[in-house]
Parts: C-alpha cells; structure tokens; sequence
C-alpha cells in the first residue's frame, strides 16, 4: 500500500473536523510538505506517520511512529490552544494567570472533538500545574 493512501484519508478526516471550528483559514490546512512558518506537517515512513514542526528551512520538532489519532490530537491540540489562548485573551481577568481560564476551555474544545483527547489534554495540563503551579 502506498504511503498516499493513509495520509489522504488522515487529512480528509482532519478536514472535516475542523471544518466545525470556528478558526482562521491558515489553521484549517492539511500540510503534507514542509511551510517553514512553524505550522505543522504530516509525513509517512514505513506506514506510521510523522508529525513535523519546520521554520525559516529548520526543523524544529520531529514526533515518529505515529497512529492516525495520535496525529489529529496533535493538530487539533495546536489549533485549539490558539483558539484557547485567544479566547483567554479576550476575556483576560486582571491579576489572574491566564491558564486558569485557557486550561479549561481547550479542554472543553477537545473534549467536543473526541472525548478522550479532553481527557488526555486534563492530564497534560495537570503534569504542567503540578510543576508550574498556576500563580494567584
């Protein structure tokens, strides 16, 4: 089987999904080469995916041996931090750390994706509170 063949239906799944978020275009792309503008791409090797960070001709991050799932949490965890972090942005409550608001609401936003994403991301954000707890 050809390496085309997954990696079209991995963007055609991640083009529908997204297609419900209520983001910018640039973040609604599938890329497939490099953009060096520090926007992810997804290659294949040896039938497991690749998920690569690249900017200004460097790569920056390179995630191997990834099942399709493991690569959409991955774009959709970008995508929703942006939004996130905009959204904590515009509703900023002065003398608070701003995690406090975004931590909840990228989960909530991953959650409505698929439920075990929200789960995986509460732990994730936990592990970071545990080592930098939020500041008051």
């Amino acid at each position: 089987m050809s390496d085309i063949a997954p990696l079209s239906a991995l963007a055609q799944k991640f083009c529908v999904m997204v297609a419900e978020l209520d983001v910018e275009p640039y973040y609604k792309s599938f890329h497939t080469a490099p953009q060096h503008d520090g926007s992810p791409h997804i290659e294949v090797a040896d039938g497991k995916f690749q998920f690569v960070v690249t900017e200004r001709g460097l790569e920056f991050e390179r995630i191997d041996n990834l099942a399709a799932d493991d690569v959409l949490y991955l774009l959709f965890e970008g995508i929703t931090q942006h939004m996130a972090t905009t959204y904590e942005l515009n509703n900023r409550i002065p003398e608070t750390d701003g995690r406090s608001v975004w931590f909840p609401y990228q989960e909530r936003l991953m959650e409505g994706l698929n439920p075990a994403w929200g789960e995986r991301l509460m732990k994730e954000h936990q592990q970071v509170l545990g080592n930098h707890p939020l500041r008051t």
